[in-house]
């Protein structure tokens, strides 16, 4: 039997916490007809790999530089817990490795009204979670409702369901679940199927989200100040209930066996794996142990003491490591569509002028960093689409150069002089003088922490005042989450099903803890927005986001770096060791080892 490969066809765009790692969104056509997507750009590393002696056993040791900040799919925006969810829960639907199509899984795909308002799911009868408890509709209702309420620790992913009017049995069927919107939605296909499954009666333990109607949860007006809400939210939101084996219960190949804060998280087959004849799951275990320190991963490499790690360093990856075969690893350079970019807080009066952000962006000298610190495994971009994606990106967008002259220029036409001669710009807005002085929050990256000093330099040369702070990967998401910074160096990981800008740069996405981090709100971009979200008709979308993208270049919320390669290393022992585009990559379920040379036996498991 062909095999089908899992993924966690991500709906939202996450955070990535190493240099870069992004996956590509494209476009495809929707309604009832069988979408065709436009992600021929894309390299999948799908050779021909014969499985017929694929064993169990083994385990895959993995190196992550941080904690996960939860394990949830609704409450986590991070992408080391997206990456453990994924052999955890299971969607609806899936992206296909290869055709990057929508594919039935634990439902067919939908039933869509001609009008684009209802979407109708047949759930498959034969599903059960991790605990042996059967899956049903009312699992997927509970899951839309998790999502909708308002407090939920779930704003980049909550507004992709923003149009979802109701979601209910049909006709009692426990197995038939019908979404009615309230306005169409052209990405509502991929929002709905890709949607993770959390089981309804090991999260709502207290019946407290049963006592709460669909439509209570529409409106946030409606759902404020009602206390049942906001204490299914606190329970949601908790750490133990994203953390603990006896709340993180998903329906597919493997279960979490144990998390040691600063250590690992481990996780182990799921024998009661309901799709095992299907789908691949070969390691007994694969455990994400966390190493903060990159030279002490490479030498866990080395060592033996991991099996693969993702090598955020290029001179680890083209120097440490340059003779791999000696410690019997293996490199591989997997073509995953990247994106990073600096981006300046705009509650911060120094930032709120567009003539000063794109002095900034002057000043980054992107090309002798690609070159100097990246080894040139990275493209210059100048939009939040990526650079291959020819359907969708707006092409006439030229470079922004370094030109301190030409920052020099703007900063002056901003009003920024340096009035007292102590070497620092300075300007009175509204009223009050500033010293043109800020921090760049960062998240103990080595490589971030290199890059973000040649900027400083680059601004201190014209007179501005820069530091830099290094946090804690999840103490640095709540920073950023909450808007306090002034400016970060950043990345996104997207999916490849078709993207909406909505997450991070509509102007609502700037409240609470939504994605629109910088605060960025122009009305003009938010109709550009809504109108993308609206359009069915392929043509006239693609007209949408290319203005939309120059009102952003123009704008320079973000100064947009480079999309680049990941670089990977992993033990040789292993085989059918593959990437793809689609999110996680590799899949490591699929990785085996033959008998004679698993290191983890029966004995030790």
């Amino acid at each position: 039997m062909k095999k089908r490969n899992l993924n966690f066809g991500l709906i939202a765009l996450i955070f990535l916490i190493g240099t870069f790692t992004v996956f590509l969104s494209s476009c495809g056509n929707s309604g009832n007809k069988k979408t065709s997507s436009d992600n021929t750009h894309l390299k999948t590393d799908v050779a021909s790999v014969d499985t017929s002696g694929a064993v169990n056993g083994d385990w895959v040791i993995l190196r992550e530089m941080a904690d996960p900040e939860k394990l949830n799919p609704i409450v986590s925006n991070d992408a080391s817990a997206s990456e453990i969810d994924s052999y955890i829960y299971e969607q609806l639907n899936q992206i296909d490795n290869v055709t990057y199509e929508l594919i039935p899984w634990l439902a067919d795909l939908p039933e869509e009204s001609p009008d684009h308002m209802h979407y109708t799911y047949h759930l498959k009868k034969n599903i059960t979670f991790s605990d042996g408890k059967p899956m049903t509709g009312e699992d997927v209702v509970f899951t839309l409702k998790v999502i909708k309420n308002p407090y939920a620790d779930d704003a980049a992913l909550r507004n992709y369901f923003e149009m979802v009017q109701s979601a209910e049995l049909v006709n009692g069927d426990p197995y038939t679940i019908k979404f009615t919107m309230n306005k169409p939605y052209w990405r509502a296909r991929y929002s709905l199927g890709l949607t993770p499954v959390i089981p309804k009666h090991i999260l709502d333990p207290d019946k407290l989200n049963d006592q709460i109607k669909f439509t209570e949860l529409v409106d946030f007006n409606t759902a404020k100040g009602n206390k049942t809400i906001q204490q299914y939210a606190d329970f949601i939101n908790s750490q133990e209930v994203s953390r603990s084996p006896k709340y993180v219960v998903g329906s597919g190949p493997y279960l979490l066996e144990d998390w040691k804060t600063g250590q690992a998280v481990t996780l182990t087959r799921n024998e009661n794996y309901w799709y095992k004849s299907f789908n691949p799951y070969y390691p007994k275990k694969i455990v994400f142990k966390t190493i903060t320190d990159n030279s002490a991963s490479v030498v866990a490499a080395k060592n033996k003491e991991i099996d693969a790690m993702y090598v955020i360093s290029p001179i680890d990856f083209y120097r440490n490591l340059d003779a791999p075969e000696q410690f019997n690893l293996k490199k591989a350079k997997p073509s995953e569509p990247t994106y990073a970019y600096l981006t300046w807080n705009q509650l911060n009066p120094i930032f709120q002028d567009k003539k000063v952000r794109l002095a900034l962006s002057h000043l980054v000298d992107r090309k002798t960093i690609v070159d100097k610190i990246l080894y040139g495994d990275a493209v210059l971009i100048q939009s939040h689409i990526f650079y291959l994606n020819k359907k969708y990106l707006n092409d006439q967008l030229p470079p922004i150069e370094y030109d301190p002259e030409k920052a020099k220029q703007l900063l002056a036409e901003a009003g920024w002089k340096d009035s007292n001669g102590d070497g620092v710009l300075d300007k009175e807005i509204n009223g009050k003088k500033y010293d043109f002085k800020f921090t760049f929050l960062s998240n103990n990256n080595p490589v971030r922490k290199q890059i973000l000093l040649i900027v400083i330099d680059a601004l201190k040369r014209v007179g501005i005042e820069a530091g830099l702070q290094d946090l804690e990967w999840t103490v640095f998401l709540d920073k950023t989450k909450k808007h306090e910074f002034d400016a970060t160096y950043g990345a996104w990981q997207l999916s490849v099903v078709p993207e909406d800008p909505y997450q991070i740069w509509h102007s609502s996405q700037s409240q609470g803890e939504g994605s629109n981090i910088e605060s960025f709100k122009n009305k003009e971009s938010d109709e550009l927005i809504e109108a993308f979200r609206n359009e069915f008709d392929d043509n006239k979308r693609i007209e949408i986001i290319k203005k939309w993208q120059q009102l952003i270049y123009d704008e320079q919320p973000y100064t947009f770096l480079w999309s680049g390669q990941s670089r990977y290393i992993y033990d040789a022992r292993f085989k059918n060791t593959r990437w793809y585009a689609v999110s996680p990559s590799p899949k490591y379920n699929e990785w085996w080892v033959p008998k004679n040379q698993q290191k983890y036996t029966q004995t030790m498991q």
